[in-house]
């Protein structure tokens, strides 16, 4: 662990995690009904931390807010082979998520702690908020639910 991520791992405080944004789109041509298991074969994963704000809430304290995006997205056989050929792909199925982590802390963090921690230990709080959001989406779709595994180190 680098001296920069045991800092923001000794003073940051996880206060929230809320949900921010969702996006949930099954393909126009595709009702929930035709939806089976195959098209789950060829999926592709975003994750990454959007962007942070801090503010010193009051004498000695600060509040940081970092935004992530999680989404994962399905997509035909024929797109997955071609991906790099053709930039125009259409997803099957898509879901992706902006959760805002809340932290507090009781110093200042450089603007590369912040960002090291970001990339690197948020989705632990975030995580679990995405699999629910996963799972319950599909549930809503009427599709069986996507199930993802925990976070590992």
């Amino acid at each position: 662990m680098t001296p920069e991520i045991q800092k923001c791992a000794d003073n940051l405080l996880i206060q929230s995690v809320i949900l921010k944004n969702l996006y949930v789109n099954l393909r126009d041509d595709m009702d929930s009904e035709d939806f089976d298991d195959s098209y789950l074969e060829n999926s592709q994963e975003l994750k990454g931390l959007r962007m942070y704000k801090n503010l010193e809430i009051e004498e000695g304290k600060w509040l940081y807010k970092l935004y992530t995006v999680i989404g994962i997205r399905f997509v035909s056989h024929e797109d997955f082979e071609n991906e790099e050929s053709n930039g125009s792909i259409e997803p099957i199925l898509e879901i992706k998520s902006e959760f805002v982590a809340q932290y507090e802390s009781s110093c200042e963090l450089s603007e590369e702690e912040i960002n090291q921690f970001g990339e690197q230990h948020v989705f632990y709080h975030v995580w679990p908020y995405w699999r629910e959001v996963l799972q319950s989406s599909c549930a809503r779709l009427g599709i069986t639910p996507i199930s993802i595994p925990p976070l590992r180190v």
